[in-house]
């Protein structure tokens, strides 16, 4: 793919997603910027991202596949484009950083990261991570050149593929977001910090943590679909209320906790994948009631607790950590549709996954999809990192990509 083709393919998208995706409307008179290009780790290029600008402004991304063996469209959202974070982070960080001397990293879902060299990259949180020599990605032949197709057809917009007029859009309402780069912990500097000597459970709510100052992307996920079935009116009442951070940073930290989440030297907030033998994410879920609940007893918590939980991952034999896992269309569909939002756990995702140890991923919240009834092209996604749903394409991601299904039970 060319620059010049992938602006093709980006014009075409704006004009589809203006015509099919809520919230979308603003884009049918957009204008692109000009492409960023990404690569994969063997320097083959991977990506081309676009700025959607509105009125000149800033509203969104388009990242475009630089092959042919992708999907045309990889990711797009409202938020803001991830080179743009790249650099910010970059210029604070790296001596030196230059995008011409950087080059910008991209192997699937979310693994936007800036090339340091020596198979080191910094990722879009800033940390330093592992590159992976070769990647493979879950993606479906089938789909990618029916999605293809649709964009070679004269017509532009046409029945096949990812730009059927007919394409339906289901997002669950409501879903609490919540990021580790908050507004609270960046902007006003009063955030849920690391490094204290306090001890948990002293530390739960937005008083510093004796762990790093990030608390891991699994219990960010889980928190959100937790505060969903419990309490979404905090929520609807306004993302930046002081209730609002002192119930979410209580939530994380106790599923930090719950889910044996740990820091290393090298890596900081990872949680095994479910099946392991000892604490691990499915465990972390299914005793947070028990826990909340001795934390309330004891009148560090006060909102009430309505619900037990069930951890349901699509693994084999529930295994994830040794043999891997699956994601089917159907599930997705099943748990969306039954407005129970759903723990994503990426393979080849937020960061070089080795097959070792626990997730070197990423987790992030799934609250709908783009497609049909029987179908997925795109997952809508709480990505972590900001405040905005966030398109993926289906298939984008390592082959041990898996679901965690969160069930509520009554109390």
């Amino acid at each position: 793919m060319t620059p010049a083709e992938a602006i093709s393919v980006a014009q075409m998208y704006l004009q589809w997603a203006s015509s099919n995706i809520p919230n979308f409307e603003d884009w049918k008179n957009a204008k692109l910027s000009r492409p960023v290009a990404y690569y994969f780790p063997n320097g083959t290029r991977s990506a081309y991202e676009f700025t959607v600008l509105v009125n000149g402004k800033p509203d969104g991304f388009i990242l475009v596949a630089a092959q042919r063996y992708m999907p045309p469209v990889l990711e797009f959202g409202k938020g803001e484009a991830p080179s743009r974070r790249l650099g910010r982070i970059g210029t604070a960080r790296i001596k030196g950083f230059l995008r011409e001397r950087h080059k910008l990293l991209y192997y699937g879902a979310l693994s936007y990261s800036v090339e340091l060299g020596n198979g080191k990259a910094m990722d879009i949180y800033g940390r330093q991570v592992p590159v992976p020599k070769t990647t493979k990605l879950a993606l479906s032949p089938r789909q990618v050149a029916s999605a293809w197709r649709a964009f070679d057809t004269d017509t532009g917009i046409s029945d096949v593929g990812v730009l059927s007029t007919s394409t339906l859009t289901k997002v669950i309402p409501n879903v609490p977001v919540w990021t580790e780069d908050s507004y609270w912990t960046y902007t006003r500097g009063v955030g849920d910090l690391g490094g204290a000597s306090t001890s948990y459970p002293n530390n739960v709510g937005p008083k510093a943590d004796p762990w790093n100052i990030w608390d891991g992307c699994t219990p960010i996920a889980a928190a959100q679909i937790i505060a969903y079935h419990e309490h979404p009116e905090i929520y609807e009442n306004g993302y930046y209320t002081q209730e609002y951070k002192e119930y979410m940073t209580s939530l994380v930290d106790i599923l930090h906790h719950t889910m044996g989440t740990f820091d290393t030297k090298d890596k900081k907030g990872w949680t095994w994948w479910c099946g392991y033998p000892g604490s691990d994410a499915c465990d972390g879920i299914e005793s947070f009631a028990s826990e909340y609940q001795r934390l309330k007893d004891q009148g560090i918590v006060s909102w009430s607790l309505k619900n037990n939980y069930d951890a349901q991952p699509t693994c084999t034999l529930g295994l994830c950590w040794e043999f891997g896992g699956y994601i089917n269309e159907d599930d997705v569909i099943e748990e969306v549709n039954s407005y129970r939002p759903a723990l994503l756990q990426l393979h080849n995702g937020g960061s070089a996954a080795d097959g070792q140890g626990p997730y070197g991923d990423h987790s992030v919240v799934i609250t709908g999809y783009v497609g049909n009834s029987n179908t997925v092209d795109y997952l809508v996604i709480h990505s972590g990192w900001d405040m905005y749903d966030h398109y993926l394409t289906w298939g984008n991601w390592g082959s041990h990509t898996h679901l965690v299904k969160i069930i509520p039970e009554k109390r």
